[in-house]
Protein backbone atom coordinates (compact mmCIF):
# COMPACT_ATOMS: atom_id res chain seq x y z
CA UNK A 1 0.00 0.00 0.00
CA UNK A 2 1.48 3.38 -1.02
CA UNK A 3 1.64 6.38 1.32
CA UNK A 4 -1.45 8.16 -0.01
CA UNK A 5 -3.50 4.97 0.14
CA UNK A 6 -2.49 4.56 3.78
CA UNK A 7 -3.60 8.13 4.49
CA UNK A 8 -6.94 7.44 2.76
CA UNK A 9 -7.35 4.60 5.25
CA UNK A 10 -6.41 6.91 8.14
CA UNK A 11 -9.05 9.42 6.99
CA UNK A 12 -11.73 6.71 6.98
CA UNK A 13 -10.53 5.43 10.35
CA UNK A 14 -10.58 8.90 11.90
CA UNK A 15 -14.02 9.80 10.49
CA UNK A 16 -15.50 6.53 11.78
CA UNK A 17 -13.93 7.04 15.20
CA UNK A 18 -15.24 10.61 15.35
CA UNK A 19 -18.77 9.50 14.48
CA UNK A 20 -18.60 6.95 17.28
CA UNK A 21 -17.02 9.49 19.64
CA UNK A 22 -19.84 11.97 19.04
CA UNK A 23 -22.32 9.41 20.44
CA UNK A 24 -20.59 9.64 23.85
CA UNK A 25 -20.45 13.42 24.39
CA UNK A 26 -23.13 16.10 24.97
CA UNK A 27 -24.49 18.40 22.28
CA UNK A 28 -22.63 21.38 23.73
CA UNK A 29 -19.33 19.52 23.46
CA UNK A 30 -19.97 18.91 19.76
CA UNK A 31 -20.88 22.57 19.32
CA UNK A 32 -17.83 23.73 21.31
CA UNK A 33 -15.39 21.87 19.06
CA UNK A 34 -17.08 22.67 15.74
CA UNK A 35 -14.46 25.29 14.68
CA UNK A 36 -16.80 28.25 14.33
CA UNK A 37 -14.12 30.64 13.00
CA UNK A 38 -13.12 28.29 10.16
CA UNK A 39 -16.80 27.70 9.42
CA UNK A 40 -17.58 31.42 9.37
CA UNK A 41 -14.92 32.22 6.75
CA UNK A 42 -15.36 29.05 4.71
CA UNK A 43 -11.86 27.71 5.47
CA UNK A 44 -11.74 23.97 4.63
CA UNK A 45 -10.94 22.06 7.82
CA UNK A 46 -11.96 18.59 6.61
CA UNK A 47 -10.69 16.47 3.74
CA UNK A 48 -12.06 13.35 2.09
CA UNK A 49 -9.03 12.27 0.06
CA UNK A 50 -5.32 12.00 0.82
CA UNK A 51 -4.68 13.94 -2.41
CA UNK A 52 -6.00 17.04 -0.60
CA UNK A 53 -3.44 16.87 2.20
CA UNK A 54 -0.73 18.85 0.37
CA UNK A 55 -2.77 22.03 0.95
CA UNK A 56 -1.88 21.95 4.67
CA UNK A 57 1.90 21.73 4.26
CA UNK A 58 2.85 25.37 4.93
CA UNK A 59 -0.15 27.46 5.97
CA UNK A 60 -1.21 30.14 8.46
CA UNK A 61 2.14 31.99 8.33
CA UNK A 62 2.14 33.02 4.67
CA UNK A 63 5.19 35.13 3.68
CA UNK A 64 6.25 35.73 7.30
CA UNK A 65 9.72 34.17 7.16
CA UNK A 66 11.61 37.45 7.60
CA UNK A 67 9.32 38.54 10.42
CA UNK A 68 9.67 35.15 12.12
CA UNK A 69 13.47 35.24 11.86
CA UNK A 70 13.45 38.66 13.55
CA UNK A 71 11.35 37.20 16.36
CA UNK A 72 13.76 34.27 16.77
CA UNK A 73 16.77 36.60 16.93
CA UNK A 74 19.83 34.84 18.33
CA UNK A 75 17.90 32.63 20.75
CA UNK A 76 18.23 29.52 18.55
CA UNK A 77 21.70 30.03 17.09
CA UNK A 78 22.98 27.03 19.05
CA UNK A 79 20.15 24.80 17.78
CA UNK A 80 21.01 24.70 14.07
CA UNK A 81 21.40 20.91 14.12
CA UNK A 82 17.87 20.50 15.53
CA UNK A 83 16.40 22.85 12.91
CA UNK A 84 18.26 21.01 10.13
CA UNK A 85 16.85 17.70 11.39
CA UNK A 86 13.32 19.08 11.45
CA UNK A 87 13.71 20.69 8.01
CA UNK A 88 15.05 17.45 6.53
CA UNK A 89 12.14 15.49 8.03
CA UNK A 90 9.58 17.94 6.59
CA UNK A 91 11.24 18.00 3.16
CA UNK A 92 11.43 14.19 3.02
CA UNK A 93 7.79 13.99 4.10
CA UNK A 94 6.59 16.45 1.45
CA UNK A 95 8.65 14.78 -1.27
CA UNK A 96 7.45 11.27 -0.48
CA UNK A 97 3.81 12.26 0.00
CA UNK A 98 3.23 15.21 -2.34
CA UNK A 99 5.98 15.00 -4.95
CA UNK A 100 7.75 18.27 -4.06
CA UNK A 101 10.56 18.97 -1.61
CA UNK A 102 9.77 21.87 0.74
CA UNK A 103 10.70 22.55 4.33
CA UNK A 104 7.68 24.80 4.83
CA UNK A 105 9.89 27.64 6.03
CA UNK A 106 7.08 30.10 6.86
CA UNK A 107 5.45 27.70 9.32
CA UNK A 108 8.67 26.03 10.44
CA UNK A 109 10.29 29.37 11.31
CA UNK A 110 7.29 30.31 13.49
CA UNK A 111 7.48 26.91 15.19
CA UNK A 112 11.17 27.55 15.89
CA UNK A 113 10.22 30.84 17.57
CA UNK A 114 7.56 29.08 19.65
CA UNK A 115 10.10 26.40 20.59
CA UNK A 116 12.49 29.13 21.78
CA UNK A 117 9.76 30.63 23.98
CA UNK A 118 9.05 27.25 25.55
CA UNK A 119 12.76 26.64 26.11
CA UNK A 120 13.12 30.03 27.83
CA UNK A 121 10.07 29.43 29.99
CA UNK A 122 11.14 25.92 31.07
CA UNK A 123 14.90 26.39 31.27
CA UNK A 124 14.85 25.58 35.00
CA UNK A 125 12.60 22.51 34.58
CA UNK A 126 13.99 18.99 34.49
CA UNK A 127 13.97 17.29 31.09
CA UNK A 128 12.33 15.57 29.35
CA UNK A 129 9.26 17.80 29.43
CA UNK A 130 5.66 16.80 28.79
CA UNK A 131 4.00 19.39 26.58
CA UNK A 132 0.33 19.64 25.59
CA UNK A 133 -0.26 21.70 22.44
CA UNK A 134 -3.79 22.84 21.63
CA UNK A 135 -4.38 23.54 17.94
CA UNK A 136 -0.97 22.46 16.53
CA UNK A 137 -1.71 23.39 12.90
CA UNK A 138 0.99 21.86 10.70
CA UNK A 139 2.52 20.14 13.74
CA UNK A 140 6.03 21.52 13.32
CA UNK A 141 6.37 22.63 16.95
CA UNK A 142 5.51 19.08 17.99
CA UNK A 143 8.09 17.83 15.51
CA UNK A 144 10.81 19.98 17.13
CA UNK A 145 9.82 18.91 20.65
CA UNK A 146 9.66 15.26 19.66
CA UNK A 147 13.06 15.35 17.95
CA UNK A 148 14.50 16.67 21.24
CA UNK A 149 13.17 13.64 23.10
CA UNK A 150 10.34 15.37 24.96
CA UNK A 151 6.88 13.88 25.48
CA UNK A 152 4.31 15.69 23.37
CA UNK A 153 0.50 15.54 23.23
CA UNK A 154 -1.44 17.17 20.39
CA UNK A 155 -5.08 18.20 20.84
CA UNK A 156 -6.53 19.13 17.44
CA UNK A 157 -10.21 19.60 16.52
CA UNK A 158 -9.64 20.16 12.77
CA UNK A 159 -9.84 16.85 10.94
CA UNK A 160 -7.61 18.04 8.07
CA UNK A 161 -4.83 19.39 10.26
CA UNK A 162 -5.10 16.38 12.54
CA UNK A 163 -4.64 14.02 9.56
CA UNK A 164 -1.63 16.05 8.41
CA UNK A 165 -0.04 15.94 11.87
CA UNK A 166 -0.73 12.22 12.16
CA UNK A 167 0.87 11.45 8.79
CA UNK A 168 3.95 13.55 9.64
CA UNK A 169 4.40 12.15 13.16
CA UNK A 170 3.90 8.58 11.97
CA UNK A 171 6.48 9.12 9.23
CA UNK A 172 9.08 10.67 11.57
CA UNK A 173 8.53 8.94 14.93
CA UNK A 174 7.26 5.51 13.85
CA UNK A 175 6.36 3.27 16.80
CA UNK A 176 6.93 6.15 19.24
CA UNK A 177 3.81 7.85 17.87
CA UNK A 178 0.34 7.00 19.21
CA UNK A 179 -2.55 8.21 17.05
CA UNK A 180 -5.15 8.29 19.84
CA UNK A 181 -7.37 5.94 17.82
CA UNK A 182 -5.65 2.56 17.78
CA UNK A 183 -2.80 3.44 20.17
CA UNK A 184 -3.05 5.83 23.11
CA UNK A 185 0.32 5.63 24.80
CA UNK A 186 3.31 7.05 22.95
CA UNK A 187 6.07 9.55 23.52
CA UNK A 188 4.44 11.64 20.76
CA UNK A 189 0.68 11.24 20.77
CA UNK A 190 -2.71 12.62 19.80
CA UNK A 191 -5.63 13.21 22.13
CA UNK A 192 -8.92 13.31 20.23
CA UNK A 193 -11.37 16.10 21.06
CA UNK A 194 -14.10 13.61 21.93
CA UNK A 195 -11.86 11.73 24.39
CA UNK A 196 -10.91 15.12 25.83
CA UNK A 197 -14.64 15.81 26.33
CA UNK A 198 -15.52 12.35 27.65
CA UNK A 199 -17.25 12.30 31.02
CA UNK A 200 -14.77 11.92 33.86
CA UNK A 201 -11.71 12.17 31.61
CA UNK A 202 -8.54 13.79 32.94
CA UNK A 203 -5.20 15.04 31.69
CA UNK A 204 -1.82 13.60 32.71
CA UNK A 205 0.67 15.66 34.69
CA UNK A 206 2.15 18.19 32.27
CA UNK A 207 5.17 20.46 32.30
CA UNK A 208 3.48 23.12 30.14
CA UNK A 209 0.52 23.67 27.84
CA UNK A 210 0.82 25.85 24.75
CA UNK A 211 -1.90 27.31 22.52
CA UNK A 212 -0.66 29.58 19.74
CA UNK A 213 -2.69 31.85 17.46
CA UNK A 214 -5.95 30.30 18.58
CA UNK A 215 -7.16 31.14 22.11
CA UNK A 216 -9.54 33.88 20.92
CA UNK A 217 -10.64 31.56 18.10
CA UNK A 218 -11.82 28.88 20.52
CA UNK A 219 -15.52 28.54 21.16
CA UNK A 220 -16.24 29.96 24.65
CA UNK A 221 -17.29 26.56 26.03
CA UNK A 222 -14.25 24.83 24.53
CA UNK A 223 -11.95 27.39 26.15
CA UNK A 224 -13.65 27.04 29.52
CA UNK A 225 -13.56 23.24 29.30
CA UNK A 226 -9.83 23.35 28.53
CA UNK A 227 -9.16 25.75 31.41
CA UNK A 228 -11.15 23.68 33.89
CA UNK A 229 -9.40 20.46 32.84
CA UNK A 230 -5.98 22.05 33.25
CA UNK A 231 -6.93 23.66 36.57
CA UNK A 232 -8.20 20.35 37.92
CA UNK A 233 -5.24 18.23 36.82
CA UNK A 234 -2.21 20.50 37.29
CA UNK A 235 -0.49 22.03 40.31
CA UNK A 236 -0.49 25.69 41.35
CA UNK A 237 2.09 27.53 39.23
CA UNK A 238 1.40 25.45 36.11
CA UNK A 239 1.61 27.61 32.99
CA UNK A 240 -0.13 27.98 29.63
CA UNK A 241 2.01 29.72 27.02
CA UNK A 242 0.26 31.56 24.18
CA UNK A 243 2.20 33.07 21.28
CA UNK A 244 -0.36 35.49 19.80
CA UNK A 245 -4.01 35.20 20.71
CA UNK A 246 -5.47 34.46 17.28
CA UNK A 247 -8.21 35.96 15.10
CA UNK A 248 -10.61 38.03 17.22
CA UNK A 249 -13.80 37.39 15.22
CA UNK A 250 -16.15 36.11 17.93
CA UNK A 251 -14.04 36.71 21.07
CA UNK A 252 -11.72 39.53 22.08
CA UNK A 253 -8.64 39.20 24.28
CA UNK A 254 -10.19 40.88 27.32
CA UNK A 255 -13.08 38.43 27.54
CA UNK A 256 -10.80 35.48 26.77
CA UNK A 257 -8.39 36.40 29.57
CA UNK A 258 -11.37 36.92 31.89
CA UNK A 259 -12.61 33.38 31.25
CA UNK A 260 -9.17 31.96 32.01
CA UNK A 261 -9.00 34.06 35.17
CA UNK A 262 -12.39 32.74 36.30
CA UNK A 263 -10.84 29.31 36.87
CA UNK A 264 -7.62 30.70 38.34
CA UNK A 265 -5.17 31.50 35.52
CA UNK A 266 -3.41 34.85 35.96
CA UNK A 267 -1.95 36.37 32.79
CA UNK A 268 1.29 38.22 32.12
CA UNK A 269 2.40 39.55 28.72
CA UNK A 270 6.06 38.49 28.73
CA UNK A 271 6.94 39.72 25.24
CA UNK A 272 4.90 41.61 22.67
CA UNK A 273 2.01 39.28 21.77
CA UNK A 274 3.26 36.49 24.06
CA UNK A 275 1.30 35.60 27.19
CA UNK A 276 1.92 33.22 30.07
CA UNK A 277 -1.08 32.17 32.17
CA UNK A 278 -0.12 30.81 35.58
CA UNK A 279 -2.44 28.71 37.73
CA UNK A 280 -3.29 30.25 41.09
CA UNK A 281 -4.96 28.60 44.08
CA UNK A 282 -8.31 30.32 43.50
CA UNK A 283 -10.35 32.06 40.79
CA UNK A 284 -9.39 35.64 39.94
CA UNK A 285 -11.98 38.41 39.98
CA UNK A 286 -11.75 40.64 36.89
CA UNK A 287 -14.04 43.50 35.93
CA UNK A 288 -16.35 42.70 33.02
CA UNK A 289 -14.86 44.38 29.90
CA UNK A 290 -17.01 46.98 28.20
CA UNK A 291 -18.47 45.99 24.84
CA UNK A 292 -17.99 48.79 22.29
CA UNK A 293 -20.49 47.21 19.88
CA UNK A 294 -23.34 47.56 22.38
CA UNK A 295 -22.39 51.23 22.88
CA UNK A 296 -22.52 51.78 19.15
CA UNK A 297 -25.99 50.25 19.07
CA UNK A 298 -27.28 52.63 21.72
CA UNK A 299 -25.88 55.73 19.97
CA UNK A 300 -26.82 54.86 16.42
CA UNK A 301 -30.00 56.97 16.66
CA UNK A 302 -27.87 60.10 17.05
CA UNK A 303 -25.48 59.78 14.09
CA UNK A 304 -23.11 62.64 14.80
CA UNK A 305 -22.82 62.15 18.56
CA UNK A 306 -22.72 58.40 18.07
CA UNK A 307 -19.80 58.60 15.63
CA UNK A 308 -17.98 61.04 17.92
CA UNK A 309 -18.52 58.83 20.97
CA UNK A 310 -17.35 55.69 19.16
CA UNK A 311 -14.21 57.49 17.95
CA UNK A 312 -13.52 58.70 21.50
CA UNK A 313 -14.13 55.23 22.90
CA UNK A 314 -11.65 53.67 20.51
CA UNK A 315 -9.00 56.28 21.27
CA UNK A 316 -9.55 55.84 25.00
CA UNK A 317 -9.10 52.05 24.70
CA UNK A 318 -5.84 52.59 22.80
CA UNK A 319 -4.62 54.95 25.52
CA UNK A 320 -5.58 52.52 28.28
CA UNK A 321 -3.69 49.71 26.55
CA UNK A 322 -0.60 51.91 26.26
CA UNK A 323 -0.71 53.05 29.88
CA UNK A 324 -1.56 49.66 31.41
CA UNK A 325 1.64 47.72 32.01
CA UNK A 326 1.33 43.92 32.27
CA UNK A 327 3.27 42.00 34.85
CA UNK A 328 6.72 40.93 33.73
CA UNK A 329 8.07 37.39 33.75
CA UNK A 330 11.56 35.97 33.83
CA UNK A 331 11.72 35.20 30.10
CA UNK A 332 15.03 36.56 28.82
CA UNK A 333 14.78 39.54 26.48
CA UNK A 334 11.15 40.24 27.29
CA UNK A 335 11.56 44.01 27.07
CA UNK A 336 12.42 44.32 23.41
CA UNK A 337 12.01 42.64 20.03
CA UNK A 338 15.07 40.90 18.63
CA UNK A 339 16.52 41.23 15.13
CA UNK A 340 17.30 38.36 12.81
CA UNK A 341 20.68 36.76 13.35
CA UNK A 342 23.04 35.97 10.48
CA UNK A 343 23.09 32.34 11.63
CA UNK A 344 19.32 31.94 11.26
CA UNK A 345 19.15 33.92 7.99
CA UNK A 346 21.86 31.72 6.41
CA UNK A 347 20.34 28.53 7.78
CA UNK A 348 16.85 29.16 6.39
CA UNK A 349 18.27 30.48 3.10
CA UNK A 350 20.00 27.11 2.65
CA UNK A 351 16.82 25.06 3.09
CA UNK A 352 14.86 23.71 0.12
CA UNK A 353 11.75 25.80 -0.12
CA UNK A 354 8.64 25.82 -2.27
CA UNK A 355 6.40 28.73 -1.35
CA UNK A 356 3.06 27.73 0.05
CA UNK A 357 0.11 27.57 -2.32
CA UNK A 358 -2.01 29.88 -0.13
CA UNK A 359 0.75 32.53 -0.17
CA UNK A 360 1.10 32.32 -3.95
CA UNK A 361 -2.65 32.45 -4.50
CA UNK A 362 -2.99 35.49 -2.23
CA UNK A 363 -0.24 37.50 -3.96
CA UNK A 364 -1.22 36.57 -7.51
CA UNK A 365 1.77 34.35 -8.33
CA UNK A 366 -0.26 31.13 -8.33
Amino acid sequence: MDKLSRIDEVIRQYDDAELEGRTRVPNWAISAFSLEVFESIGYPHRIRLARELWRYHDVMQDNRLDWNLALIGTSMDSETELIHRAAKAIANFSLSHFGFASTGVDMLSRAVYQFSLISDTLRAKQKPWTILEVGPGCGYLGLLLGLCGHRYIALEASQAFRIYQSALFSDVFGVEYADGLTQRDGRVSHLTWWDFCAEGSSLPRLTLATANHMLTEMNRMALEHLARKLAASQEVGFQILAEDSGFCKFNDEDHTWMRLASVGFANAEVKPRVWVFSKTDKPIELAEPQNPSSLRGKLIAIPFLGALAVFGWREMRKLVRLVRRPKKSSIAGSDQRDVASDVMVKLFASLPNRRGADARFADGSW
